[in-house]
């Protein structure tokens, strides 16, 4: 009796599996698995290049803003910014090929000291370009560390009231960025140059009942000197410093010691992926890619 009643369940079971067929399982969710993660409903995410060249290299310093637009950067912003040894300019349309040379961007394949993935904050110590994909947030400052930390740093400012000079401990250069999309699919972007220095300090913030401490060096923000520019997919903003305007701002921020010998870095941001567009390849561009 026992042992029929064990061959009558294992009939029902064969039955239900011949009814079922080959039908593959189907989860219940139509997206792939392999499919890109959505973006925050308001997230813009940077390209953020580091590049290192020799100080005073001409291609870097010269042929290269030959083809950037400078004339994007409001004057007085301009002026403000070489009387302290930085430049910034907007790169639209096609993609200059000094640049894309800078990048190892002209490659088919990556060659194995090709641009690297790091986090913003890391200037890297190797001779390659240093590439990160980051987001940003509107309303929520993101940062861009451009400098090693210098244990004590004389910096020379020129201001309305001349130049200045001041001796700050454990500085570092810092970058502010800012973003603000727009309804035409735009991104408004802002950049200030800010020097952190001294101690860190603890910051306590809170509301409703929850406690938020936050830790970070006091900031000397520089803001008459902010880089606004509005960009599209695909266009890039470019920073760098005067090679003739040593001791000053940008000199302690893009210039850097290699081996005893002088570097110079240029930062380059590009607007890679907004709300407005899924579809936009968030990897590193080539050159086909910059319309």
């Amino acid at each position: 009796m026992h042992l029929a009643r064990i061959i009558g369940h294992n009939l029902v079971l064969c039955a239900l599996i011949a009814a079922a067929g080959c039908s593959p399982f189907r989860p219940k969710t139509d997206r792939s698995p392999l499919q890109k993660p959505q973006m925050s409903p308001d997230s813009v995410t940077l390209d953020v290049f580091f590049i290192r060249c020799p100080f005073g290299d001409s291609v870097a310093n010269e042929e290269l803003w030959q083809q950037i637009d400078e004339q994007q950067i409001p004057l007085e912003t301009r002026r403000r910014l070489a009387a302290n040894g930085l430049r910034a300019g907007v790169i639209s349309g096609q993609l200059p090929i000094c640049l894309s040379q800078m990048l190892q961007l002209d490659e088919k394949a990556a060659p194995p000291g090709g641009p690297q993935t790091a986090e913003v904050s890391e200037i890297g110590s190797d001779e390659a370009p240093l590439w990160s994909h980051k987001a940003f947030q509107p309303g929520k400052r993101g940062e861009i560390v451009t400098s090693d930390i210098y244990p004590e740093l004389p910096v020379l400012l020129s201001g309305p009231d001349g130049v200045s000079g001041k001796n700050y401990k454990t500085a570092k250069g810092v970058f502010a960025v800012k973003v603000a999309p727009q309804k035409d699919g735009r991104v408004m972007l802002e950049i200030v140059p800010e020097l952190h220095h001294g101690d860190i300090q603890r910051n306590y913030s809170g509301s409703q009942g929850a406690w938020r401490v936050e830790m970070h060096q006091p900031r000397l923000a520089f803001d008459d000197m902010a880089i606004s520019a509005c960009l599209s997919a695909g266009q890039m903003v470019v920073l760098s410093c005067l090679p003739n305007r040593q001791g000053s701002l940008g000199h302690n921020f893009l210039t850097t010691d290699s081996s005893g010998s002088l570097e110079q870095k240029l930062v380059v941001l590009r607007l890679a992926q907004t709300q407005h567009d899924e579809l936009l390849d968030p990897m590193p561009l080539t050159l086909d890619q910059v319309q």
